[in-house]
């Protein structure tokens, strides 16, 4: 082994009512990987620098290791990760401990909040991110700011009201 000591590589987590979402951001080619009814276990070198990372995590509530798809792409190894009993409820961390560690981040991108997908005052089957993704790629469409006015909101004077200078 080398004299330098692993580390865990940098992670995102995010989660529905059934599945986990988890992004390693660590480009390796070949990656040890092993999950658990409880657990994770990683290891890997990183490219292109050789660092060796590695990570051992107990998750919060049991998942089902035979319904965890991984793909792994150029810069990070992606997770979804099915939880064991989907009719649980959210969980409030994605580990047991309850320290946070510095290496673990929430994905804001694919977070879900607990109730968030009732049609009711929901988002009517829009995702945000196709809207995103729409609106890159159209560039007729892009944000314009032309009816904002200079002026500030507030005290101003009768003039600037429409249709009040009638001279």
């Amino acid at each position: 082994m080398t004299s330098e000591s692993a580390v865990p590589p940098p992670a995102v987590w995010a989660q529905r009512s059934d599945v986990i979402y988890l992004t390693l951001n660590v480009e390796c080619t070949e990656p040890e990987i092993k999950f658990t009814e409880e657990s994770l276990v990683f290891s890997g070198v990183g490219k292109p620098e050789g660092k060796k990372y590695e990570l051992n995590v107990e998750f919060y509530d049991k998942i089902n290791p035979e319904k965890v798809a991984t793909k792994n792409i150029k810069r990070c190894i992606e997770f979804v990760i099915a939880k064991a009993d989907p009719q649980t409820p959210y969980w409030p961390r994605l580990l047991k401990e309850k320290t946070k560690p510095h290496w673990l981040k929430v994905d804001f991108n694919r977070w879900e909040d607990e109730g968030s997908n009732d049609d009711e005052g929901g988002n009517n089957g829009v995702d945000l991110e196709d809207l995103l993704r729409m609106r890159s790629s159209d560039n007729k469409n892009e944000l314009s700011f032309d009816d904002l006015s200079d002026e500030p909101e507030g005290d101003s004077d009768d003039e600037s009201i429409p249709g009040l200078m009638e001279s």
